[in-house]
């Protein structure tokens, strides 16, 4: 069990913040320990009898997992009385009925409509006294249904705080709907659209890309500092990854059906025509050429084993406990195929399941195991399993890039981590690179991938 003689000083600093504020924006780069200094904040508040009560909004695995394991972990919040809602709607409103008798009551980001429904009516119920939004970047969407329901409703919790480890992934009109709602619309107001008007002119006809007008974003940011308490240069002890990328390249026949797709939105695959309707659908075909198959009507079409014997070497050479991560169905089942009974976190794997491969993994006892991005990308804890992780490609997404590394790369992990990434030269991998390790913007990447393509062909 840990104590508050390992909470570091920029962790103290933080839980003086949110301690201090009723609105504030905890801004943490993942792996940085946000959670254990809400969850002290928390306790400090309950202790000095500030408040009855916190409800915590989270990502459903990390609601279920990571903060009763947080809880369990360090001793000073240990005495925290907890229910986390799960199970069918009648079993969480019997819960929800009785959360006054918890110091917390921890819910999943999937359920927040069905909870703003069946929230108490009592004004001054103790489940309005601090509101804990967790991976608040996830509400930067301002038509999404948790956004919008969450901002109606905001305005009931006297204290509202938001957690995030990357704050505005794709740009500064991220910042709107959190500020919405972590200050009930006191900052920017209540409708986005009119807040972009103000501050962004759009870049296309159809208003589907908008860009700051000069010198906006600086005063946007400025204006919401103030609520943000973040983590100065050089304050996370925790080394750099180390990043490494392996480069195949594509066998002569793959790269004809790679060019066919890219030019001509169409390829020759065992003796099948694979059609692609628009360009946005060759780039998803091409990059599943690059990782060695195409989907075609339902059907999966082998291309090329290049990646394939990537894995295969990186299975036999691995140092340690070892996550494999997928982008595609067909490369988890590659992974299951050398590597059979293979357990994994993505789509299919229920909570329970889930919860005993990570527990697994963590005690050691997993020499490998799979992760999708999109299902392991946030907030959870695996940094005591291992530190190597291996990627059958880069994803499109900055986000899932640097929130699945922290899952190793953060407080706890002893060893520095390990990131193998296979990229297939000259194909949309090079792309994804740019994005995500680059940090050029999709623009950018896009016309950095072309010049390379059209200078080797």
């Amino acid at each position: 069990m840990r104590s508050t003689s390992e909470l570091r000083p920029y962790q103290q600093r933080l839980i003086s913040h949110l301690y201090e504020h009723d609105e504030a924006l905890c801004i943490v780069r993942p792996g940085g320990g946000k959670t254990v200094v809400a969850l002290t904040a928390i306790g400090e508040l309950r202790r000095d009898e500030v408040i009855r009560h916190a409800l915590v909004l989270a990502p459903k695995r990390v609601a279920r997992k990571v903060w009763p394991d947080e809880v369990r972990e360090w001793a000073h919040v240990r005495g925290l009385h907890y229910q986390v809602l799960t199970g069918g709607p009648a079993k969480r409103k019997a819960m929800l009925d009785v959360a006054y008798q918890y110091d917390l009551t921890i819910c999943g980001l999937d359920v927040v409509p069905w909870l703003i429904e069946n929230l108490p009516d009592e004004a001054d119920h103790p489940i309005y006294d601090l509101l804990v939004i967790d991976e608040g970047s996830r509400l930067r969407n301002p038509t999404g249904v948790r956004a919008k329901a969450l901002a109606k409703v905001a305005n009931r919790w006297g204290m509202v705080w938001g957690l995030s480890g990357t704050l505005r992934p794709s740009g500064v009109e991220d910042l709107f709907m959190p500020a919405r709602v972590v200050t009930r619309g006191k900052l920017w107001g209540r409708s986005f659209y009119q807040w972009r008007k103000e501050h962004f002119y759009p870049l296309d006809f159809h208003g589907y890309t908008w860009a700051p007008f000069p010198g906006a974003e600086d005063k946007l940011n400025a204006a919401i500092a103030p609520l943000t308490a973040t983590v100065a240069e050089g304050e996370l002890i925790q080394p750099e990854p180390q990043i490494i990328f392996d480069r195949v390249e594509l066998p002569a026949a793959a790269r004809r059906q790679y060019d066919d797709m890219h030019k001509r939105l169409f390829a020759g695959v065992s003796d099948r025509a694979v059609l692609a309707s628009s360009a946005a659908v060759a780039t998803g075909k091409m990059a599943q050429i690059a990782n060695g198959f195409i989907y075609d009507n339902g059907i999966t079409l082998a291309v090329h084993d290049e990646k394939r014997e990537w894995l295969q070497d990186i299975i036999e050479d691995a140092a340690g406990p070892t996550l494999l991560i997928y982008e595609y169905l067909q490369d988890l089942a590659l992974m299951q195929e050398l590597l059979p009974d293979l357990p994994y976190l993505g789509a299919g794997v229920g909570d329970r399941e889930a919860n005993c491969h990570i527990d697994n993994w963590n005690a050691g006892r997993l020499p490998f195991m799979g992760l999708h991005p999109a299902s392991g990308g946030h907030g959870l804890n695996l940094q005591h399993g291992g530190a190597d992780m291996a990627w059958m490609s880069p994803t499109w997404s900055p986000e899932y890039w640097d929130q699945t590394i922290a899952r190793l790369n953060r407080s706890g992990q002893k060893r520095q981590v390990m990131v193998r990434v296979c990229v297939a030269t000259g194909t949309v991998d090079e792309m994804k690179l740019d994005r995500v390790y680059n940090k050029m913007s999709a623009q950018e990447a896009f016309e950095a991938y072309l010049r390379q393509w059209h200078a080797s062909t």
